[in-house]
């Protein structure tokens, strides 16, 4: 007795799903940029190459009548799904993707990832468990309607290739532009020779300039603080209204560039002293990388600095003790060395409010100026990290977050004021990068292409005047480095500002490693230099600047100077095995 094969069945659910993702996707994306319809369908057509797979893979179930080979391309398919949506969710969330193959890196720290799943989230897994099951007859029509999905996917790949614009082609789940990249044959990549290093250890370097009074330096980095919310830096949104009244007590900078996208980099520049540059032999996990290197707060401790680092957040997160430790802080804490703030609750990022940690700061402060030696005291803040949560059970907005932790610092402020720290203390208040939202018509507008580069800068102390704006270029790599040219009015800050793009892995790959950005004072930010850092050469993607030959030395300066140290420490580890 034959048996018959089983009626073959299309995934229609799922297909469905897929569609939707794709579409709720680009209108999230499409609202917070304040852009048009033209924007939503570029978006739309980024993820068609993803989809086109998809709609592939549907397509063979729906020809098949196999008892088990369906099941496997079902049960594929669905995982695919579940990779775009975590994806589709961390993006719209931190205006990232998903670092799917790190994540050994942040398991240990399940709860601040799980800080980002909200009901919508848990919304759609469930829809798609449900759309799992949805399925249909692979009637002739269906067939067809799933072979015309497939050609529109394919058709729309081709336009998007062809006419999306630059800046959204990031946001693709699977970049037509990315994978023709890594067909295309490149040269070999190389590192520094001896000679190279030799020849760039020898040019003469700026020195630090740390004013002569050795003023206690307070750095107060602002989680996620950005110019475009700042109606004084930027005649943008009223977010910073504290933070705009506070500004009339120093020298506010409203051309400031952040180094990087994320905490880890926007760190690494203002403590390390260097923009942070993938370089020759480096793996791609900064903290470990940087934490080798020469840091700008060692020349501080050379003069007689004691340096001290303090947030509210996690101190083995992606591992910034190990940074901290490699750069010599003489004491770091985070929530789990302050026992009043490992035991209160917890807001976003698993960490407690910022009013408990400018409460540990305060008392920081008045420990550290009873010595007899300056300090130097970096305070990082998280209470306006995404998810926007209210510390105190206000409203989950971002204008309630803000104000409310804008209250805290200008709190901070008065009591320094009433310590005497300003009689010969400087307080320096920045972001340690721009917020993890889509770029806005009304920012690139204002800023051009360094829009997503914007953050502030408010530096408050005896030797500053009250109310006075100062437009000079400053990057937050320089910050520390020309503290004691900030009241020399003339002087040239940070005439080429370095923006590194944030690299990660996708795919099991790689990706933007090499990729950096330069702007320039003299037309005010608004044009991107782009440029490679492959090896030991520097490959700029369009019109080569005239100022480049300045900037290819203090690349290639750094570059080099950070492979000598990496490779004396392999050449250490080798002889010591």
């Amino acid at each position: 007795m034959s048996s018959r094969l089983p009626q073959a069945t299309y995934p229609l659910g799922l297909t469905l799903f897929a569609l939707f993702l794709a579409a709720y996707k680009a209108v999230s994306l499409t609202i917070d940029m304040g852009a048009d319809l033209s924007t939503f369908l570029s978006i739309v057509g980024l993820d068609a190459l993803f989809l086109s797979i998809l709609f592939l893979i549907a397509l063979c179930q729906g020809y098949l009548g196999l008892r088990w080979l369906p099941v496997i391309l079902r049960v594929g398919l669905f995982f695919l799904i579940l990779l775009y949506l975590v994806d589709c969710f961390v993006l719209l969330a931190l205006d990232e993707h998903a670092n799917l193959f790190d994540v050994s890196r942040y398991a240990p720290e399940w709860a601040v990832v799980q800080s980002f799943f909200d009901f919508s989230a848990y919304l759609a897994i469930l829809l798609l468990l449900i759309a799992f099951f949805v399925s249909s007859a692979s009637t002739p029509t269906m067939k067809r309607a799933g072979l015309a999905l497939v050609g529109a996917a394919v058709f729309a790949t081709g336009l998007s290739v062809a006419s999306v614009p630059r800046p959204l082609q990031r946001y693709a789940m699977l970049s037509p532009h990315q994978l023709m990249d890594g067909l295309a044959l490149h040269s070999e990549v190389t590192s520094y020779s001896d000679a190279d290093m030799a020849f760039y250890a020898s040019l003469k370097r700026e020195a630090v300039d740390i004013p002569v009074s050795r003023p206690d330096i307070i750095l107060l980095v602002v989680e996620s603080l950005s110019s475009i919310n700042s109606r004084k830096m930027s005649a943008g949104l009223n977010l910073l209204d504290g933070f705009d009244r506070l500004a009339e007590e120093g020298v506010l900078f409203t051309n400031f560039f952040a180094n990087h996208q994320a905490s880890e980099g926007g760190l690494i520049a203002l403590l390390g002293g260097f923009p942070p540059m993938h370089f020759p032999t480096a793996s791609p996990y900064m903290f470990d990388e940087f934490a080798i290197q020469q840091s700008v707060v060692a020349e501080y401790q050379k003069q007689g600095y004691f340096a001290e680092f303090l947030t509210n957040a996690d101190l083995g997160f992606i591992g910034l003790d190990h940074f901290l430790s490699g750069l010599g802080i003489n004491r770091s804490r985070g929530r789990d060395d302050v026992e009043a703030m490992r035991l209160a609750p917890r807001i976003v990022q698993d960490a407690p409010s910022d009013a408990y940690l400018y409460h540990e700061a305060m008392l920081s402060v008045r420990r550290l100026m009873s010595r007899d030696d300056p300090f130097f005291l970096t305070i990082a803040t998280t209470s306006t990290h995404l998810p926007y949560t209210h510390p105190e059970g206000g409203p989950d907005t971002p204008e309630a977050v803000w104000e409310w932790s804008l209250q805290q610092l200008v709190s901070f402020y008065l009591q320094l004021s009433k310590s005497s720290f300003f009689e010969n203390g400087i307080l320096l208040v920045t972001g340690d990068h721009r917020q993890m939202r889509p770029l806005t018509g009304i920012e690139t507008e204002r800023y051009g292409a360094s829009a997503r580069a914007r953050v502030p800068l408010l530096a408050i102390g005896s030797s500053y005047p009250g109310g006075k704006i100062d437009d000079r270029f400053f990057q937050q790599s320089d910050l520390l480095r020309k503290i004691g040219k900030i009241d020399q009015t003339e002087a040239v800050l940070s005439p080429f500002p370095v923006w590194v793009e944030r690299y990660n892995r996708k795919y099991g790959r790689i990706e933007l490693i090499n990729n950096l950005s330069v702007f320039s004072e003299a037309d005010h930010g608004r044009r991107e230099y782009r440029l490679l850092v492959p090896g030991n050469r520097v490959e700029w993607l369009d019109e080569k600047p005239p100022f480049a030959r300045q900037v290819e030395t203090g690349i290639h300066t750094q570059r080099s100077l950070h492979q000598q140290t990496r490779s004396k420490l392999n050449l250490s580890s080798a002889e010591k095995n």
